[in-house]
């Protein structure tokens, strides 16, 4: 895949008139949470006709340290096969006194949603076909489903962004950044990270340590009649990825991506 991605090493000199007061509008309404439309192409500054979609409300997660850590903790634990305790309202996280009760040993089985609900499936297919045409459907090793594409948010010309989009198991669930997680293909968020030098905050962990943008709090995720679709929190992930773009440009500050429920 060819790279076509890079970062300005300062502001822009020469900056367009015109695309400077279209940065302006996009950071005005990411900070006051207003509605911004994208284009099929994933195009920011071009996202005003029939085939537009909006991006969803809702903040940029943060993940919490204390709870992570735990969470890594009970990961290890289920890896190898050790005693997990589990309080009498089901709670792992406080587990710990005499009325606990001990987890048996035994793995969960593992059914694919599409499976269970093709209807599902079907109506995935189809919001994608519309908002993002320019995605593929793909089946990884494990059986999960993944949308592959490209994103080219306009803030910074041609650069492209790589993705993959990858359904959980169990989608659709109300969780931390969304049960169809978003990764980086190109450019790659470790060496994004490393040429940068500061980590952006929004960004959470599988269990295979790879990163993934944390697109949305749990709370914004929807489930029953009414489910996030991919094209949703693909929508979500140009909002994160426009957010960065602004500020490689020097129009959104560091601080103000990295801070919690600014975006």
């Amino acid at each position: 895949m060819e790279k076509n991605f890079s970062i300005p090493a300062t502001k822009m000199a020469a900056d367009d008139a015109t695309l400077k007061a279209k940065r302006e509008e996009l950071k005005k309404k990411l900070l006051e949470g207003k509605k911004v439309t994208i284009a099929p192409d994933g195009n920011v500054t071009k996202g005003d006709d029939s085939s537009s979609i909006v991006i969803p409300k809702g903040k940029l997660a943060a993940d919490d340290d204390i709870l992570k850590k735990k969470r890594e903790e009970l990961k290890k634990k289920l890896l190898e096969g050790k005693k997990v305790t589990i309080a009498p309202d089901g709670n792992v996280t406080k587990g710990d006194d005499s009325s606990s009760i001990v987890i048996p040993k035994g793995k969960l089985a593992v059914a694919q949603w599409y499976e269970k609900d093709p209807g599902l499936l079907m109506a995935e297919k189809a919001a994608m076909n519309h908002a993002f045409p320019g995605f593929t459907l793909d089946k990884l090793d494990d059986g999960r489903l993944a949308w592959v594409g490209s994103l080219n948010i306009g803030i910074l010309g041609d650069n492209e962004w790589h993705i993959m989009a990858v359904y959980n198991n169990n989608h659709p669930q109300q969780v931390m950044g969304s049960s169809v997680r978003v990764y980086l293909i190109q450019p790659d968020i470790d060496e994004l990270i490393k040429d940068l030098g500061w980590r952006p905050l929004h960004l959470l962990m599988d269990s295979n340590n790879q990163l993934y943008l944390c697109t949305a709090e749990a709370g914004n995720i929807k489930t029953g009649k009414e489910t996030t679709s991919a094209a949703s929190v693909i929508a979500w992930a140009v909002k994160w990825l426009m957010s960065f773009e602004l500020v490689l440009t020097g129009d959104l500050s560091q601080e103000q991506f990295n801070t919690h429920g600014v975006l």
